[in-house]
């Protein structure tokens, strides 16, 4: 297994990560804490009351509190086809969107790339998709890959799941992969593991949650503005469904 680490956020903010460790151990500050923060859920977080106050602003939508039922609802709706939106827990720090801000669909579906390009993302059909892969399916799909959770780096998927996974990969069979465990994400562990259980597969396609041109979501008034100027099938935040009307 190769022994090396990607910082999630490869552009000025990784930089920034990077200037402030090194400053650090120039003055011997203990930094050891930073090895038990293995997925960067480090941003804004807003409550259900949250959700509920800014919802109550929009006469064009429907709303349901799915409550604890939430993954499950999302599993169905992926696998039935549809495409929406989460945005629950802290949001991820870094250009890659882990599960809490993030655009999910069926990979196994390749008209559902086509639709998350021209009509919602709104951006260059040559540009892949990156797929969250349960844990327990890495040496299933692939003969050769080490645990990266980020988004990070690419691996050739097993020839025989190109046809079953189109919008998990690349014109050239490479999946750049989050690996995903219970422990790093436990609301999105769920969502894929009830995937697999309803179409064999622990593998859900996961872009970012905003129109190209716009930054990712940060607030719940973000996330209904992208949703209702993208078309998407649903919305799910902090377990309460919206649709539009």
């Amino acid at each position: 297994t190769p022994n090396i680490f990607i910082v999630p956020a490869m552009t000025d903010e990784g930089s920034a990560q990077g200037a402030a460790l090194k400053l650090m151990m120039q003055q011997d500050t203990d930094i050891n804490w930073i090895r038990d923060k293995s997925v960067p859920y480090w941003g804004t977080q807003y409550s259900k009351s949250d959700i509920l106050k800014t919802v109550s602003k929009y006469s064009n939508i429907e709303i349901l509190d799915l409550k604890d039922n939430w993954e499950s609802e999302v599993s169905q709706r992926i696998v039935a086809g549809e495409i929406g939106a989460i945005f629950h827990g802290r949001m991820e720090w870094g250009p890659r969107a882990l599960g809490n801000r993030s655009i999910l669909a069926d990979p196994r579906n390749k008209t559902s790339i086509d639709k998350i390009n021209n009509q919602i993302k709104r951006r260059e059909p040559f540009q892949p998709f990156c797929p969250s892969i349960l844990e327990e399916e890495a040496s299933r799909l692939f003969d050769k890959w080490y645990l990266n959770k980020h988004m990070t780096c690419a691996f050739r998927m097993k020839e025989e799941f190109h046809k079953e996974l189109p919008g998990a990969i690349h014109v050239d069979g490479t999946a750049r992969v989050q690996f995903v465990n219970e422990i790093d994400n436990p609301s999105y562990h769920k969502i894929i593991k009830k995937v697999k259980e309803l179409n064999g597969y622990g593998v859900i396609l996961n872009t970012s949650f905003n129109m190209h041109g716009r930054a990712m979501v940060q607030s719940p008034d973000d996330a209904i503005r992208d949703f209702l100027d993208t078309g998407m099938d649903y919305l799910v935040l902090e377990g309460i469904l919206i649709k539009s009307k």
